[in-house]
């Protein structure tokens, strides 16, 4: 039997988590920085090409590594034995595996890039991404903390290997890669092995895991719709420069979504208890530490974009967009993660999952996002007679608002459904108040100076702390919470321990 003594309180979860991968989220940005320099050095159709292979990927040959995710969280929280799940998941991860290596001429052939060496190494992605997704599910629902811990070796071998293989082997793509894999594989291997779970193989748990996972089939056509976006665009415009555009904002805007790992402890604590407050408590924490990383977008966008390539800087009202989307999906998983740990239709033993609330949800949202999609996809077809280089922009922030109606939609949706559940309080003032203070605090920061890159950093360094500084202290003035939330974060780094 596991040990079943009470597990750390929600918001100390989210403290640790927030601030470890806060800290080495410099270190995904620095990948993410050479990555681009490097890609785009050799053309600025390769680091499109390869957004292109990984959109590819994590957009459509993982669907069924996400789709037994959240099913496999929750049997984790619940302390049933999910290594029958794990078996299962690296099967269907054999089976995606074979459908792309299928399918590599046709893509070779739609983004017209003749070097199917990088296709065909982009297999090994795939198999790690399944691994890697249910091992994290699994983490994520009995041992929260450890994700955390774990994230943070995939970030520092990721950079590691990804000098190497760059600068020093000059392998292209195939560098990136490779990268990747090693990441995926100290994460992999971490989230196992320290995970505080039953990892014994129950068939029965596992077959119920794959008849509910069923459910989420529909959230993932969802993300699938989105990710034809990128390949839909190359297809109309015959280029892969306006992705270049899209994926150089949603790099940078990826540093909002660092914000929910202050969320991470929810699904444990459901489990524990299904408290109405603890709803209200994740939204009022999510907000408010959710304010400092819009603050650092509106702050420091404009120059990330122009340390990636100065070309990137015309990508900064896509990046704003895709900042919001990204933000308020962060906020949707709150509502989301509380919907399926109390849709009993998902327990083990119960039918009828598909009248269930995480159905009814996730249909929805399919609805929402063919909305959004085929709103831009329109406005794209439009303008594709443009010059690229001109248009290139534009149509990035198309691309960006199909994923912002998307997000809204799903927000508000999801807000009701666990409203109608959970019976919480919306805190409407802190939300308001850490939303204002974030663009308020921004305001005497704002702008770019045409320097070199380098000086670009060193500017970054020393205005963003002035403007963090500037929203924790209007925060501790205006906010309650967040003067509750400050002293509790002194008291997390004073007695410090795992």
């Amino acid at each position: 039997m596991l040990k079943t003594k009470k597990s750390p309180g929600f918001v100390r979860i989210g403290l640790f988590n927030l601030l470890v991968k806060t800290a080495v989220a410099p270190i995904s940005f620095l990948f993410s920085f050479l990555v681009v320099r490097y890609l785009s050095s050799i053309s600025i159709e390769t680091f499109g090409v390869w957004q292109y292979i990984y959109v590819l990927i994590t957009g459509y040959f993982t669907i069924p590594a996400d789709l037994f995710s959240s099913i496999t969280s929750r049997y984790s929280a619940e302390g049933k034995n999910v290594g029958g799940i794990i078996i299962i998941n690296a099967l269907a991860g054999s089976i995606s595996s074979f459908a792309y290596f299928l399918l590599i001429p046709t893509f070779i052939h739609s983004a017209g890039y003749n070097q199917p060496i990088y296709f065909y190494t982009a297999i090994m992605l795939i198999v790690l991404i399944y691994l890697n997704r249910i091992s994290g599910s699994v983490a994520i629902g009995r041992s929260p903390r450890l994700t955390a811990i774990s994230a943070s070796g995939f970030q520092i071998v990721r950079l590691l290997s990804a000098i190497i293989m760059m600068f020093y082997l000059n392998l292209s793509i195939n560098a990136v890669i490779f990268a990747y894999s090693l990441g995926y594989l100290v994460q992999i291997i971490f989230n196992l092995t320290f995970v505080n779970a039953r990892l014994g193989i129950d068939f029965k748990v596992a077959l119920s895991a794959v008849r509910k996972s069923i459910v989420f089939i529909m959230n993932y056509v969802q993300l699938m719709i989105e990710a034809t976006l990128v390949w839909v665009v190359v297809f109309i415009v015959h280029s892969a420069i306006p992705v270049s555009y899209f994926e150089s904002a949603l790099i940078i805007s990826n540093l909002v979504g660092w914000s929910q790992a202050a969320t991470d402890g929810l699904i444990l604590k459901l489990q524990e208890s299904r408290d109405p407050k603890l709803i209200e408590i994740a939204i009022k924490f999510f907000f408010t530490t959710g304010g400092v990383f819009l603050l650092i977008i509106f702050v420091d966008g404009e120059r990330l974009l122009y340390v990636l390539r100065p070309d990137y800087v015309s990508s900064i009202y896509a990046l704003i967009v895709l900042s919001f989307s990204t933000f308020i999906r962060s906020a949707y998983s709150i509502f989301y993660r509380a919907i399926y740990m109390a849709d009993e239709s998902l327990a083990v033993e119960s039918k009828g999952e598909f009248r269930g609330y995480t159905a009814k949800l996730t249909t929805r949202n399919v609805i929402i996002s063919s909305i959004g999609v085929s709103s831009s996809l329109l406005l794209i077809y439009l303008f594709k007679n443009g010059n690229i280089y001109k248009i290139s922009p534009i149509l990035a922030v198309f691309i960006s608002l199909a994923l912002l109606v998307n997000s809204l939609g799903m927000f508000f949706s999801s807000y009701f459904m666990s409203k109608k559940i959970y019976r919480f309080n919306f805190p409407i003032r802190e939300v308001v108040i850490s939303l204002i203070l974030s663009a308020v605090s921004s305001l005497p920061f704002i702008g770019i100076s045409k320097v070199r890159a380098i000086e670009q950093m060193v500017i970054m360094l020393e205005l963003t702390p002035l403007a963090l500084f500037l929203y924790v202290s209007l925060s501790y003035i205006f906010n309650p919470y967040a003067r509750t939330l400050i002293h509790s974060i002194l008291r997390e780094v004073k007695n410090f321990k795992l």
